[in-house]
């Protein structure tokens, strides 16, 4: 057997540890594995602070599209809205370049956001949403040289997952729910496309688990799907999170966000309008992640009940849009 390939490796923590003698932070006291996701996270403590390191996956973002992320979490702060920030080395350089056996891997050290998860309540939905507004409100103006190789368009969102889910589609289930795809397709490009729908900066992931709440503030983090495109997306993601794990609070609780956000700033007719689309182009997204990254997610999950589940979702969201 030639030599073996590497598709993933978790690098040990004392290793971490080696990486975190080039930042000028204090001694490190201890570096824990947090979760493995799209990305590797760990908690990092020191005698004075807490930190997290994230480790990227190999090919999973280009050095470019890291920086642009940097960079609209610097241009957050600067505008004075809450976000984990990164971290500079020594060199003044912000990304650390790390040589894992499955090839080139990129290492950032943010800082720590305190506080905790938000529970799922109006008051706390109403501060999630101003708190969308402001971030949407402190980005109209944000720049970047960097390239982020990707926009959150109908590109990103639809054409290109669908292009991965027909095939498992068409393994498990036959041919039978062609019509829907072609009516999703449809319906979505009906709803977004020739509309004047206000771009932008979005966060690409803003929901209660990528931000914590400390004394009525909310602090976000997790910028890895952000990038230029839909300001609706990202109202979208947050509806999509509430009917996902919060069913029995959904309705009310979608309500006080949009409360929240239209508090702050104005939502244009034809974006609330496109809501249930996006929401929609959401799960297309999401179902996407989930096949294309199965060294995260694994494949066993890939039967005819899932599959099922997920056409029934569409079929529900097509009936209202």
């Amino acid at each position: 057997m030639e030599g073996v390939k590497v598709k993933y490796s978790m690098i040990a923590t004392e290793s971490i540890k080696d990486i975190l003698e080039d930042y000028d932070i204090d001694a490190v006291t201890s570096c824990t594995f947090l979760v493995k996701g799209l990305n590797d996270t760990y908690l990092v403590t020191t005698t004075s602070a807490t930190y997290i390191f994230r480790l990227y996956r190999h090919d999973w973002r280009q050095e470019s599209a890291i920086l642009f992320e940097l960079d609209a979490l610097n241009h957050l702060d600067r505008n004075h809205f809450f976000v984990s920030t990164p971290i500079n080395r020594r060199d003044g350089q912000s990304i650390t370049t790390i040589a894992a056996p499955e090839g080139t891997r990129y290492g950032v050290l943010f800082t720590y956001i305190e506080g905790n998860r938000p529970d799922i309540n109006e008051n706390n939905v109403r501060l999630i949403g101003s708190a969308l507004a402001r971030l949407h409100e402190a980005t109209k103006d944000f720049p970047s040289t960097h390239d982020r190789t990707f926009e959150l368009d109908l590109h990103h969102l639809l054409y290109e997952p669908m292009e991965r889910i027909k095939p498992v589609l068409h393994h498990i289930m036959g041919n039978k729910h062609d019509a829907l795809l072609k009516e999703v397709i449809t319906k979505i490009e009906g709803s977004v496309l020739d509309k004047q729908l206000e771009t932008g900066f979005c966060h690409g992931d803003f929901h209660n688990f990528n931000m914590h709440i400390d004394n009525g503030v909310i602090g976000a983090f997790d910028f890895d799907c952000s990038s230029t495109g839909y300001r609706a997306y990202d109202l979208a993601v947050f509806w999509w999170n509430l009917t996902n794990n919060y069913s029995n609070l959904a309705s009310s609780c979608w309500k006080a966000f949009l409360e929240g956000y239209k508090s702050c700033r104005t939502l244009n007719q034809e974006d609330e309008q496109s809501l249930r689309a996006f929401v929609s182009l959401r799960r297309i997204w999401f179902m996407n992640i989930l096949l294309q990254n199965d060294d995260v997610f694994g494949t066993q999950w890939i039967q005819s009940h899932n599959i099922q589940s997920f056409i029934n979702q569409l079929t529900e969201d097509m009936a209202h849009i």
